[in-house]
């Protein structure tokens, strides 16, 4: 064994193992959770910042921004500083865990979260001893919480020791104490209003920015419509009479009201709410929104199918916006209303199909999802080596049963002979 591998195996033989469970239905106590992995910290370098129990469950999923994964991304300057201030003050630590068991099925719950965009969290009692705290606090006086966000930052490949696979790498956010996420939700809640203040003002700017643009349009084409129209009043009166004067104030009348209902036309096509890329979201949304609220009143039915006809959707969608519309928004949609509307306790799997402008995906209220659908959904794609050597042991046991039977047949011969 080389140096560097050597000292990451006596380094990781001393921390003992963690077992992740997970929970096919979060928030039920009466349903068993599922094994997921076995996982030990990541440390070439230096011991882990916290210590975990021998046995964990993640039974919950957020979508809250202090389950965001990109906290400690390397940026420039002020932005680092700030972002490491903020990890002190929130007491959030960080950890790569490395899975032991050689399932495999942690690639597949990954997967599943990325597709989700959500990261699953776990709530245990602390295993650490009482230490003092920035916050002035002693000891925790709450559960610790693990965050396995969906978005981890990248993993730096000169802390990647020899022979690990990145894939079966997890990275994770601790918290000694959940009442922490208490405190500091009041300065994040002025912080979301502040963000929410400035984008209202960006907006209003943009829009009279707008108006007064379509202003000088207006004032311009309406310059240009008298130039044209001076001619004609002029000749008319030189040629003098009250038919010349009338069909000169007709024609700058009616010049005028063309561009009055050019302006109104182009204003409505601007601020029309149900038209384009974002018409075509809206009203999927609002449908599947309906379908899973009549699901849902419906106590005798378990589950429901939604099929996704990406063709029929876009179809009245502009040429230059189709490209905003894919497969992976209305996936997301749907994920998202299924979230909303099922308080995320119902299950949403998407189902193999032959075509990648069509999907279907089912959803399965809570207690009710299959558990080959759950393994599926936990299980990741294994390598083709791995696939390999199954097919060739499954053609070995088939010609071995074959020579047994023929065997067999020539035996059963020479005894009747």
């Amino acid at each position: 064994i080389n140096q560097p591998l050597s000292r990451y195996l006596d380094a990781i033989n001393n921390m003992n193992e963690t077992t992740i469970l997970l929970s096919p239905s979060p928030g039920d106590p009466k349903v068993k959770p599922d094994f997921l992995v076995t996982v030990e910290p990541l440390i070439p370098r230096h011991t882990p910042p916290f210590t975990l129990p021998f046995e964990l469950v993640l039974d919950g999923y957020t979508r809250e921004p202090w389950s965001a994964g990109e906290t400690i991304n390397q940026n420039q300057n002020g932005e680092q500083q700030q972002q490491q201030q903020q990890q002190n003050n929130n007491e959030w630590q960080y950890c790569y865990l490395v899975s032991t068991d050689g399932r495999n099925r942690l690639p597949g719950f990954l997967k599943y979260l990325q597709g989700r965009k959500k990261a699953a969290v776990a709530k245990f009692e602390s295993t650490e001893a009482a230490l003092p705290s920035s916050t002035g606090s002693t000891a925790p006086s709450g559960k610790s919480i693990l965050v396995v966000p969906y978005d981890p930052p990248p993993i730096p490949m000169e802390d990647l020791p020899e022979g690990v696979d990145r894939s079966q790498v997890m990275f994770v956010k601790y918290l000694r104490d959940e009442n922490i996420l208490k405190k500091t939700g009041n300065t994040d809640n002025n912080a979301k209003k502040q963000q929410q203040q400035k984008m209202m003002l960006q907006h209003q700017k943009m829009q009279q920015q707008k108006l007064l643009q379509a202003k000088q349009q207006h004032q311009q084409k309406q310059q240009q419509m008298q130039r044209k129209a001076l001619p004609s009043s002029s000749s008319n009166k030189k040629s003098g009479g009250l038919l010349g004067n009338l069909l000169g104030a007709q024609r700058r009348t009616e010049n005028h009201l063309h561009v009055v209902r050019s302006k109104t036309s182009t204003a409505q096509e601007a601020y029309d709410p149900t038209a384009g890329a974002a018409g075509c979201i809206n009203a999927f949304r609002s449908k599947i929104s309906a379908e899973l609220e009549k699901f849902k009143a419906n106590s005798s039915v378990f589950t429901t199918k939604i099929s996704i006809d990406l063709p029929a959707l876009v179809k009245s969608v502009p040429i230059e916006e189709q490209e905003k519309v894919t497969m992976d928004v209305f996936k997301f949609t749907v994920y998202e209303q299924v979230d909303e509307v099922g308080m995320e306790r119902w299950v949403a799997a998407k189902e193999p199909s032959e075509f990648m402008d069509e999907c279907v995906v089912a959803i399965y209220k809570e207690g009710h999802c299959p558990a080959e659908v759950l393994e599926d959904m936990n299980k990741g794609d294994l390598p083709d080596e791995i696939k390999g050597q199954t097919r060739h042991l499954a053609e070995s046991q088939s010609k071995a049963q074959q020579r047994k039977g023929k065997k067999k047949e020539d035996e059963m011969v020479k005894q009747l002979m």
